[in-house]
């Protein structure tokens, strides 16, 4: 007997995250690990904080100059990070 309101587990799974608002939270922690793989030693070193809210990855840095650098990057960030991640967590990155 087939069922017709079948969904795969990986859906069932973010709508939980999503009900019960934990969503950020698994992917906040990843994304901190992700951002060193992606960015570098260097850049990861100069953040002083890093952190996803409703969308929105907030990325708080010690340096002026790099602010500026990774402000002309934004969407490069947001993309390669959404592929690590496999879905279309961070909407937008903000540089601060």
């Amino acid at each position: 007997m087939e069922r017709k309101d079948a969904q795969p587990i990986g859906e069932i799974l973010n709508q939980f995250l999503k009900l019960n608002q934990l969503e950020n939270q698994v992917f906040g922690d990843k994304i901190a690990e992700m951002w060193q793989e992606t960015l570098g030693d260097e850049i990861t070193l100069a953040t002083d904080r890093i952190f996803l809210q409703s969308g929105y990855l907030f990325v708080e840095l010690k340096s002026p100059s790099l602010k500026n650098e990774l402000m002309m990057k934004r969407t490069f960030i947001k993309n390669a990070l959404n592929k690590k991640l496999g879905n279309e967590v961070i909407k937008q990155v903000v540089i601060r």
